[in-house]
Formats: C-alpha cells, sequence, structure tokens
C-alpha cells in the first residue's frame, strides 16, 4: 500500500509539473461533455493544484477547461440538433434517460436558462439536457449564453478547491487531491439533495393545489 501511494505521488507530481497538463485538461474537458466517462473535474482539480504549487496560472487553468466544456457541449447540442426522431428512440431505452428527456423538454422553454446552467451536478443529466436542447430546437444563441455561464461558475469553483487543497497540503499533494476530491463530492451530494428536496415539495404543493 505505502508503496502504491508513493507511486501515485510521483505521478501526480509529474502530471502538475508537465507542459501537457492544460492540453489533457481541454481534451478531457471536450470529451466529458459528451461522453461522461471522463473525469474532467478530477483533472481540474489536480491542475488547480498545480496553479497553488506554480507550475500553472488559475485563470488560465479555468479558461481553457471552460473552452473544451463549451466546445464539447456545443457539439453535443449539435448532434442533438441533427438526430432527432432517432434521440427520441434512444432515450426510450433507458426509463432514467426518458425521465430527465421529457422532464427537461418540458423546463427547457420555461426556464432553460436555469437548467443549462444547473444540469451539470446532475449526474449524468448533463449529456442528456444538451442532446434535447439541441434536438427541442432551442435557440443556440440562448444556450451558449447559458451554458458559458454555467461552465464558467462550475470550474471556478473546482479549480478553487484543486487550489485551496494544493495550498493547504503543499507538503502531501496526493493528500490534497483526495480532500478537493472529497469535498468536491460533498458539494455536489448537498446539491443533488437540496434539489430533490425541492422537487418533492414542489410535486406535494402541486398535488395539494
Amino acid at each position: 500500500m505505502t508503496e502504491l501511494m508513493e507511486v501515485a505521488r510521483n505521478l501526480l507530481g509529474t502530471a502538475m509539473t508537465s507542459h501537457w497538463l492544460l492540453l489533457v485538461l481541454f481534451v478531457a474537458a471536450a470529451v466529458d461533455a459528451v461522453f461522461p466517462v471522463v473525469p474532467s473535474e478530477g483533472m481540474v482539480i489536480t491542475a488547480g493544484m498545480a496553479a497553488a504549487a506554480g507550475h500553472q496560472n488559475l485563470p488560465l487553468v479555468i479558461a481553457v477547461a471552460m473552452a473544451g466544456s463549451v466546445i464539447g457541449e456545443s457539439i453535443c447540442y449539435l448532434l442533438g440538433r441533427g438526430s432527432g426522431p432517432a434521440l427520441h428512440r434512444w432515450m426510450k431505452r433507458q426509463e432514467r434517460r426518458q425521465q430527465i428527456y421529457d422532464r427537461i423538454s418540458a423546463a427547457l422553454h420555461s426556464r432553460g436558462g436555469l437548467i443549462l446552467m444547473t444540469v451539470r451536478y446532475v449526474p449524468g443529466a448533463r449529456m442528456v439536457a444538451t442532446l434535447t436542447a439541441g434536438a427541442t430546437r432551442y435557440s443556440f444563441k440562448k444556450f451558449f449564453v447559458f451554458t458559458f455561464a454555467g461552465v464558467a461558475v462550475a470550474y471556478t469553483y473546482v479549480a478553487l478547491l484543486g487550489y485551496i487543497g494544493g495550498d493547504a497540503f503543499q507538503h502531501d499533494h496526493l493528500l490534497g487531491l483526495v480532500f478537493s476530491l472529497s469535498l468536491a463530492g460533498v458539494i455536489g451530494l448537498v446539491i443533488e439533495i437540496t434539489r430533490r428536496i425541492t422537487n418533492r415539495r414542489r410535486a406535494a404543493k402541486i398535488t395539494a393545489a
């Protein structure tokens, strides 16, 4: 176990000082928006820690992550716009996807800005939201503006978590990474629980009325 931790520390140290870190971060953020299998948040936290250690520039880290994510989500939007009925059939294959699709389709035109800015905090929902926005012909101009705003907030706070963790644990970056990822997970969990409680209360009010 000690040897594995030492290897992990060495790999983390190499990644933080690498000139390729920003390029990898850009690609990870773009791919994560289309195929949510790449942990871009972890990469942003690592880059934030590298900024705290003086190896990267924090505003540049945030800008690169934002650029990758906005491009990836725009591609996802265009894929949805070009798919039409095929996308709807794909959504129907899984009940959870269908529920998210129906919910987002109904909400986009009433409070699209809020949906597009906050959906990234719901696990697995961002890709469905961007595809749905394209499939339902939601205004690309509005989509871009709200997506940009949501990405700016999301990656700023994730990068700051890494920066704070890297600064607080400057003598053990692995521990700092674990701390930052754990804190990000707790914040995401709190947001999700709050969202569910709010939705249940709203549904209860509608039923009571």
